[in-house]
């Protein structure tokens, strides 16, 4: 049985993960749609990307 320290090492990680996924998807269907440089779909994903890349690089440090 994984540690409730583990869990929740997992589970950011995989939150994480999801952020960056759903950054992508936002960037994509913008893009898709005619969207420009500065919309606000573009700049949601940027962040959504951002916030899941940090959280995980936050992560990866906490376990070395």
């Amino acid at each position: 049985m994984p540690s409730p320290e583990q869990i929740y090492s997992g589970s950011v990680r995989v939150l994480s993960v999801a952020f960056i996924a759903i950054g992508v998807a936002l960037i994509v269907a913008t893009l898709g749609s005619g969207g420009g440089p500065l919309s606000i779909g573009l700049l949601m994903g940027i962040g959504f990307i951002a916030v899941g890349g940090g959280r995980l690089w936050m992560a990866s440090r906490m376990d070395s």
